[in-house]
């Protein structure tokens, strides 16, 4: 049984942020992020039942069980109105019907987030590893962020109890955006974390090889980029970092969040091929992870909403 203090809100956050940055994990490969674990946690301490936190969150905050969200449909990303995963009330329980793709951990996850839609709205059920009803057509093959699969699956009559339905039936909006808008902090963490390495391994090269007589961290026009890749980092640094204090005084960070992942990711996008242009060959060996990191980034800026959505987003707020 989890006390009151193990489902204190702030604590959790606090837990989930500072553990394993999302930055320093990048470094290695952004899917070890695991983005729908934490959006899973996060719908759980803001809308979960306590019964539903006392089965989970423990478990998902120590790493027991893996969890995953699954909302994109073959016909359906970004725009809810398409979305086909339809639900049925029988009695007390809820039967799921549909398919999802491009669900990251779909097969791994021991608990699945799944976003489902009827006349009142969307809404958001807890579906465990194993439930017979559901079936994974396939493993997709993904460019990049690789250490975390991707799927499509079906639901086919999938009967799921009350005590499954995180928060109310047709408020699966609010859910939605209370976790996504938290996770594109950790998109932008992310791809800081592969900018700043692949700007680092970029200045350590150049340092040390050399031109005639000079090393090339003495050409100007190579310093000139380095100084330029340098001051968009701390810029996208210092934005990500006032989200998070925001999130962290529980202020709506709707619009900030989007600034954020667009500002970071199209920052880490261009520092990428920047750093492998001024490194040359090196650059384009794949034991020095340069590829890694330019597939990676160019992931994240369709995962999780794509930068055009952050776009859209942003200048919903300028002209509303």
């Amino acid at each position: 049984m989890l006390s009151g203090r193990d489902l204190d809100p702030p604590d959790l956050i606090a837990l989930l942020t500072l553990s394993v940055p999302s930055s320093k994990l990048a470094k290695a490969g952004a899917g070890l992020i695991h983005n729908g674990h934490f959006q899973t946690i996060k719908m759980l301490i803001e809308h979960g039942t306590l019964e539903q936190k006392e089965k989970y969150l423990k478990k998902l905050l120590t790493g027991e069980y893996l969890a995953a969200t699954a909302i994109t449909e073959p016909t359906a990303g970004s725009s809810f109105s398409n979305m086909k995963t339809t639900i049925k009330k029988k009695g007390d329980v809820y039967v799921l019907n549909g398919v999802k793709t491009l669900i990251n951990d779909a097969a791994e996850a021991d608990i699945m987030n799944v976003f489902t839609k009827r006349q009142e709205g969307i809404s958001v059920f807890l579906v465990e590893k194993n439930t017979p009803e559901l079936n994974i057509l396939r493993k997709m093959d993904p460019i990049g962020m690789r250490s975390s699969p991707i799927y499509e699956f079906e639901l086919k009559d999938c009967v799921v109890s009350a005590n499954q339905l995180i928060g109310k039936v047709g408020e699966g909006l609010k859910t939605f955006f209370s976790a996504f808008n938290f996770s594109r902090l950790g998109n932008a963490s992310a791809a800081l974390g592969i900018a700043r390495s692949a700007f680092e391994k970029t200045v350590a090269y150049l340092k040390q090889r050399t031109v005639g007589t000079r090393t090339a961290a003495e050409i100007q026009g190579l310093r000139w980029q380095l100084a330029e890749i340098s001051t968009q980092l701390q810029a996208a640094q210092l934005l990500r970092n006032r989200a998070a204090f925001m999130e962290d005084q529980k202020q709506d960070i709707n619009l900030v969040s989007s600034q954020t992942k667009l500002f970071c990711v199209e920052i880490a996008q261009r520092a990428v091929g920047d750093c492998i242009q001024a490194t040359g060959r090196y650059g384009c060996l794949r034991d020095n992870l340069f590829d890694l990191y330019l597939r990676d980034v160019k992931v994240l800026g369709t995962a999780g909403g794509s930068l055009e959505v952050m776009k859209n987003n942003i200048a919903r707020h300028l002209f509303r």
